[in-house]
Formats: structure tokens, sequence, C-alpha cells
């Protein structure tokens, strides 16, 4: 209350953010990129993501003594985006605590909305740091740096390219050439940021730990039927199409509608439709995920069941379940799987590490354990242990992961395929996750919306 009497005297945005810098890190060092959720967490300020369409955000104030106020994020802009909406929202606590304010996306800015911009530009892009970033880069002397070195310290910062673009050029004067505000976005726009972003192999997955490690308690989940009902159609789907199966969305809830009311005896369960029996096994292994009551165990080998009722609508259904007695080559892989004789070596190492991470998983951050999920994930795709279905089975078990570790269960769209597997590739080529941890923590941010907006 005190910090918020100080903050509606002060005219300059600049100065109210250097002010709070120096009183939140005191004498400790600045560590970059700023976690503005982790301040709102601070400063009493309950955080929400959600499915805004026209709002960056919102800001209610406590109704009284006994209230607390509340700050809702656009879930669906990029994490740069909703951090420098946290870090604007958090304005809107110190000078504007007495009302209620919604910021929109477009539009023309207020007075009020234009200083909480500013304020979150220079929270989140402290004006000293930034010009000790830019003097790093202004080599042989010359005064302007180049786009490539925005790109840098906009990740350095954990801002948007435009919004590092602007600091620069109007706070510091690095920027060459027309610096006015439609020039700027359109040689923003021509230089293609993400773009240069994925060339570089930037991530943006410590932003995401930021995110997730301050909103723990809001991403606990428990398995109920609304949950599953409302994942299945969307799981079975994408995951059979990211597997070649050329089946509608449409047909997909057709097929999964059809096995939850008949089950055994589900036309889908005969051999006059063997292309839809892997949907068939799909929605059985689908149901592990959501078993209740949740184990409170976790092995690698909870793997195999999976497999096994992945197949079991087949001619065949001894086929799932067991592991590969041969060699074999993944087409268009970028690895070398691990020999058979190897496989229940590999298998016991992965135990034990997910053994340790399970029994642990309250003492950690969330995002550890997510992170952790994400490399048994890949860890599991090179060992490859089954003669088939490996891809599917070790997707469902990721989500066993979670839900028994208290955690939403995701899904990989098919049009996300591509990216999901460069994620891959680039963890068996560089044995560098980054890129993967990123994409599994969007999933996870995306299932609690899909949960929360159905509600």
């Amino acid at each position: 209350m005190q910090f918020q009497a100080e903050a509606k005297c002060i005219d300059d945005p600049e100065q109210l953010a250097a002010i709070y810098l120096s009183k939140y890190f005191g004498n400790q060092r600045i560590e970059y990129p700023i976690n503005p959720f982790q301040m709102l967490k601070d400063e009493g300020v309950l955080f929400s993501l959600m499915d805004f369409k026209k709002l960056e955000g919102v800001y209610i104030p406590a109704s009284g003594d006994d209230d607390i106020p509340i700050v809702g994020i656009n879930a669906n802009r990029p994490i740069t985006r909703q951090r420098f909406t946290a870090a604007h929202e958090l304005c809107h606590h110190f000078r504007d605590a007495d009302k209620e304010i919604s910021c929109p996306i477009s539009g023309k800015k207020n007075a009020i909305e234009s200083y909480a911009e500013r304020f979150a530009a220079a929270l989140l892009m402290p004006i000293n740091e930034l010009r000790n970033q830019v003097r790093r880069r202004q080599k042989n002397g010359r005064r302007y740096i180049t786009y490539d070195d925005v790109l840098e310290i906009a990740d350095y910062f954990g801002v948007s390219f435009e919004a590092c673009l602007f600091r620069i050029a109007y706070r510091v004067h690095a920027i060459d050439g027309n610096t006015e505000s439609t020039a700027l976005r359109k040689r923003a726009a021509k230089y293609q940021p993400e773009k240069e972003r994925k060339k570089r192999h930037f991530s943006y997955a410590k932003l995401y730990v930021g995110l997730i490690d301050c909103y723990r308690e809001q991403l606990s989940f428990e398995p109920s039927d609304f949950a599953r009902n409302l994942f299945q159609t969307n799981y079975i789907y994408n995951d059979s199409r990211m597997e070649g199966l050329d089946v509608t969305i449409e047909q997909a809830a057709e097929i999964v509608t059809d096995l939850r009311l008949n089950m055994q005896n589900s036309e889908y369960c005969t051999e006059e439709n063997e292309v839809y029996m892997s949907i068939a096994g799909h929605h059985d292994m689908y149901q592990d995920i959501f078993a209740v009551p949740v184990k409170d165990s976790l092995s690698v080998y909870d793997m195999f069941p999976l497999n096994k009722k992945l197949f079991s609508h087949y001619p065949y259904p001894d086929y799932g379940g067991s592991t590969r007695q041969n060699n074999t080559l993944v087409i268009g892989a970028k690895f070398e799987t691990v020999d058979y004789n190897d496989i229940f070596t590999e298998l016991s190492k992965i135990d034990a590490e997910i053994r340790d991470f399970y029994n642990r998983r309250t003492e950690m951050p969330m995002s550890e354990y997510i992170k952790h999920v994400a490399r048994i994930h890949h860890w599991i795709t090179v060992v490859h242990p089954f003669p088939e279905g490996n891809g599917r089975t070790s997707r469902a078990f990721m989500n066993v992961q979670l839900v028994r570790a208290g955690m939403v269960p995701i899904y990989i769209k098919v049009e996300d395929k591509r990216e999901y597997i460069k994620a891959l590739e680039r963890a068996d080529k560089e044995k560098d996750y980054e890129e993967l941890y990123e994409i599994v923590f969007k999933l996870i941010l995306r299932s609690y919306i899909d949960l929360n907006k159905s509600i």
C-alpha cells in the first residue's frame, strides 16, 4: 500500500520502474530475463490466463480487505506479449488499484494505458542495462546496431523484437534510418524476426519456465469424465493423423462415440474396418491415461500395457506389448535406434530416472518435471522398444507421466508435426532439448485453457 501511494505521485514511468526494480531486487544482482509473473505473485496479485479475443489483459481490484486483486492475461498471445502484459498490469496495480481496467489489443491508447506500456518496457528492459547491451554490439566505434543485434538483445530481455527495436530506437538512438513508428514496423516485418530466431535455434523455453513455475496451483489436474471426453476425440484424431491415418475429426468423433457406447461390440472392432482398428486401440490406450484412482507409482514398464492395448483390436492382438526382436531403420530419422539386444538395459536406465523424478516431483519446480518428461520422451524414441506403435505409445506414456504427477495431459496437433519432429531431431543431433521443452510447455498451457474455457 505504501508503494502504491508513492507510485501515484510519480509522473515518469521510467522513474517508477527504476524505483520498483531497486525496491524489488535491493542489493541483489538482477538476472535477465526479469520475471513479471513472479512480481505479480510477490505483490499478492492473482493472475490467470484467459481465452480473451480482443483484450491483452484486465486488472480487477480487490473488493475489500478480505479480497485480492486479479489480473487476466490473454492466453492466445505470444509469451513475450504475455510477459509484457503482466508488467503492464503490475503498473495498474500500483497506480490504478481503485478501478477495473480492460486493456485492448488494438486501438488508440489513453494516458493510463500509455503510461502502463512505457512502465512495462522500462521494467523488462531497464535503460542502463539496455545501453550496456547496445554498447557491446557497437563494434569499431559504430553508432548503430544491426537487426541481428536487436534480435539478440530482445532474446536477452525476454521481449518481442518489435518492443526491443522501438525502445532502442527512441531511448538509445542506435537504429539507423527512418525511425518513425510505421516505418519501423514495416522494417521489422520485412526482417522476419521469428524466422531468424528459428534459424539461430533461439528458444522461448526459459520464458515459459518463468510463467509455469508461478502458475503451478492453477495447472494442477485430476482426471474426470469431463476432461476425458473433452480430450479424447482431439487426442485420437491428431495422434492418428500424426501416424498417417487418413481420418477426419468427424470420423474420429463418430468412432470414439461408438466405442464408448458399444465397447467390444463396436462395428469398428471388426476386420471389415481394419483401417480403424488402431483408433479402437487408441481409444483403449487413452482410457489408461485417465484411469482412476490415479496410481501413486510410475515406471517405464507402464508403457507395455499401453502398446498392447494399441493393437488389442487387430487380428493378432498378441503382437502388441512385446519388444522388437531385430534392428530397425526408422525412415526419416536422424538417429540410430538402440540395438535390440540392449533394449532392456536402456529401459532400466530410463526407469531409474523416471522413478527418481517421480518420487521428487513435489520438491522441484513444475518446469523441471515437465523438462524431464520431454527428455524421457525423446530417449524412448531413440530406444524404439516396440516393433510398431512407438510414437503413439511414447506420446501416450508422456501423458501418463504428466497425469500421475497431477498435471494436465497434452496432444500434438497434426499441423504441428513438422515442428515437433524437428525438435526431436535437434535433440538427436545436438543434444539440445530447448525446442522440445518449448513445445511441451506450450502444449501444457493450451490444454489448461481448453479445459477451463469449456467449464
